[in-house]
């Protein structure tokens, strides 16, 4: 127990308060447009967060083809958050490893950074970067809150061969299904399965159970019914492209509900969709996209803030914070390669 809550750096409320930023979607490619670093500067300094996830796609294309070169495009990117001495942690998204640097490789990277407080996870648990991260009390004597982070896997051929489906994919891609953006993996049952028994241990560990968060880079199906259901969801904000979610559900939201500490989940990935819902509840929200080098739309680049209260840590409060509001000079074309 005392490996699973150990953390690099420790996480602990501050005047009885815990401030969490979720950003995503870098899409950092070598000569990647210097606004994110601004945008994501301004981010930083108007939140002041205590801890800052990044939920996956943060290198693609030429940056993700070498460990040198993620190596190089994360020095830049994290930069923020180190020279502010912000703990952050992060999940994989669908990008990360598209030119063959795998996530194993690439959380050795990570993990290098000082304030870096990811973990690889259990090797004998699917995907690199399943960890639960406590945010203790005020004096350190007890669990508060927990964030969980789950590796949400890349495509659907992934899955088909892992277990030997027929690879002309016809049934991921059935002409009348719940998403129209469908080629995705999905979380696998030991993951699940550690996360529910993680749970219980930590419960077993305090002498209750403890509320939290958890992230992934994608969305689970269950979005695509807030979006459907927008007053019985409490649906606030934008969906402007499909619910990239997977064909397969995996079980990981009834799984959500069946536990019961999990009371908010929040991805990146569908970089134009920044809505938040409850259902079940479970708060289900996404943070948008931050970057240059892919699609974002100007009026939703941000990131996405968590409050948690130190004495009613069930009760969380999650909004977006946009760049549009606190860049000055936004977008500013003429920002784009400055240093």
């Amino acid at each position: 127990m005392e490996n699973i809550l150990r953390t690099k750096k420790e996480l602990r409320f501050k005047d009885g308060k815990f401030k969490i930023l979720c950003v995503s979607d870098f899409h950092g490619v070598k000569n990647f447009d210097r606004r994110l670093i601004r945008d994501f500067s301004a981010l930083l300094d108007s939140a002041s967060p205590d801890l800052v996830l990044i939920l996956g796609d943060t290198v693609c294309k030429d940056a993700a083809e070498s460990e040198d070169s993620v190596r190089a495009f994360l020095s830049q990117a994290v930069k923020p958050l180190e020279d502010r001495k912000i703990p952050w942690a992060h999940v994989f998204g669908g990008h990360d490893d598209e030119r063959g640097v795998t996530n194993e490789m690439q959380e050795k990277i990570y993990e290098s950074f000082p304030y870096c407080v990811s973990k690889t996870g259990d090797a004998d648990v699917s995907g690199t970067g399943n960890y639960v991260l406590p945010v203790m009390s005020e004096d350190g004597s007890r669990i508060v809150y927990n964030v969980w982070g789950l590796d949400s896997h890349d495509g659907a051929h992934d899955y088909a061969a892992e277990f030997g489906l027929n690879p002309d994919m016809w049934w991921f891609f059935l002409p009348d299904s719940f998403s129209l953006d469908s080629h995705y993996d999905t979380f696998r049952f030991d993951q699940l399965m550690w996360y529910w028994n993680t749970s219980k241990a930590i419960e077993k560990h305090e002498g209750h159970k403890i509320p939290g968060l958890m992230v992934a880079h994608m969305p689970m199906p269950e979005y695509i019914l807030c979006y459907k259901n927008t007053a019985q969801t409490n649906y606030n904000g934008t969906r402007r492209e499909h619910i990239g979610c997977n064909m397969i559900n995996s079980g990981l939201f009834s799984t959500l509900v069946q536990r019961g500490d999990v009371k908010t989940f929040i991805c990146g990935h569908d970089h134009i969709n920044d809505f938040e819902a409850s259902y079940c509840g479970v708060k289900l929200a996404y943070d948008a996209g931050l970057n240059y080098d892919g699609y974002c739309d100007d009026d939703l680049r941000g990131g996405r803030i968590v409050e948690i209260d130190e004495n009613d840590p069930w009760n969380v409060k999650t909004y977006m914070l946009y760049c549009k509001d606190i860049v000055k000079n936004y977008p500013g074309e003429e920002d784009r390669n400055e240093k």
